[in-house]
């Protein structure tokens, strides 16, 4: 009986640990994790109501994953959203679209996800040591100290995740532990919220206050770099939400290289200058926001900025400037990781270690908010479990 040893139980291992007992049943599966319980970050995701997948092509989740999203042609090609929805429906937990294509359990509640995977980790009798540690991997020798044990496998599935979210348990160790055998981008926080010293920023009478489907434009010294149309959120520091996530993607080279960096807030997105302005001239200000449902409390804020800008301008052209980014501990994902020239994509496999497959966070692949993420970790995770003994 051959050993397949998983290390990390988010959604890229777990699903690697199903797919690995499936398509090899008479192997035994070890599925390791330093906490308590599978999934510990999935169960936040989506406001702990679990943005699990997107109803999309996998055109578009390539076109969505702004980091090397190419490598995932062959695993989403096995397992994608579509397969996704299928086995969360057959385990009797279907997921609802909601706006921007986000699919949601029908329940709303994370817990569910994670319990339909739990349960099928159990159905197929693989062994799962929770609260356990990875202290040392020796490849030469195909095994592992643990916390608890000596390990020795077959093959081993590294699905550890990035560094994003610490307090979940994703330190980065064993990507400093495989960093010794292979070439390891360095990793930056990414899909990360954006921070202000705009006044009206530190004032905080902003704070809380959500904007739906606005038009979110990117200037790198002056220059329009990306727009996007979603949501976002002002923060007590600035600015969050799944539009300025999708920002974020292109901000860290530009820090890096001391660019000046603004952001243009469009309100109203489907109306043109002119049509704001002859709104402007027939309404009130707070008119205007009531019949676009915007939040009462941008009047507020106009009234304060109301010397320097014009009312048109504030709903079409409100203009921040962007300081920095938060780090790791806000950061939805990781930049960096494993690089992909070090990974066969047929397989997930190492090139130079076809003993060892990664997955997931790992691996310097990321998408954007609104499942994807998730996706993708999904679909690597498959992959790589079907593919281990090849």
């Amino acid at each position: 009986m051959k050993n397949i040893v998983i290390c990390g139980a988010g959604p890229a291992g777990c699903m690697a640990a199903i797919s690995a007992k499936t398509h090899y049943p008479l192997s035994n599966v070890i599925l390791i994790d330093q906490n308590e319980h599978i999934l510990k970050k999935l169960r936040l995701s989506g406001g702990g109501r679990c943005n699990v997948s997107a109803n999309v092509s996998v055109q578009t989740i390539i076109e969505q994953t702004p980091r090397n999203g190419r490598f995932l042609y062959a695993s989403l090609n096995e397992f994608n959203s579509t397969q996704i929805q299928d086995f969360f429906k057959s385990r009797g937990c279907p997921l609802v679209e909601e706006d921007h294509q986000r699919l949601f359990p029908k329940s709303h509640k994370a817990i569910d996800i994670a319990q339909v995977i739990q349960n099928e980790l159990n159905a197929l009798n693989v062994v799962m040591l929770m609260n356990t540690y990875v202290h040392q991997i020796d490849l030469q020798n195909n095994t592992m100290i643990t916390s608890n044990e000596t390990l020795s496998f077959d093959h081993l599935i590294l699905a550890s995740g990035g560094l994003s979210y610490p307090q979940t348990g994703s330190d980065g160790y064993l990507l400093s532990e495989i960093s010794k055998h292979v070439f390891v981008e360095k990793c930056y926080p990414a899909e990360t919220p954006l921070v202000s010293n705009d006044a009206i920023i530190q004032s905080k009478l902003l704070q809380g206050v959500s904007l739906k489907d606005v038009s979110l434009t990117l200037l790198i010294d002056g220059k329009k770099k990306k727009q996007v149309k979603h949501d976002m959120l002002f923060t007590h520091f600035g600015f969050s939400g799944p539009g300025v996530l999708q920002l974020s993607s292109v901000c860290r080279d530009c820090f890096e290289k001391k660019q000046s960096i603004s952001m243009i807030i469009d309100c109203l997105p489907y109306l043109n200058h002119q049509e704001v302005e002859s709104l402007i001239k027939e309404q009130t200000l707070s008119k205007v926001l009531s019949m676009h449902q915007l939040p009462k409390r941008l009047n507020e804020a106009y009234d304060v900025l109301k010397e320097n800008i014009t009312p048109t301008q504030f709903l079409k052209s409100w203009t921040f400037n962007i300081h920095d980014m938060r780090g790791f501990n806000q950061a939805f994902v990781t930049s960096g990781g494993i690089s992909v020239k070090a990974i066969d994509p047929a397989t997930m496999r190492l090139k130079t270690y076809p003993n060892v497959s990664v997955c997931g966070e790992m691996i310097d692949v990321h998408s954007h908010t609104g499942g994807y993420n998730i996706t993708i970790a999904m679909s690597m995770g498959y992959h790589a479990g079907k593919h281990c003994l090849d």
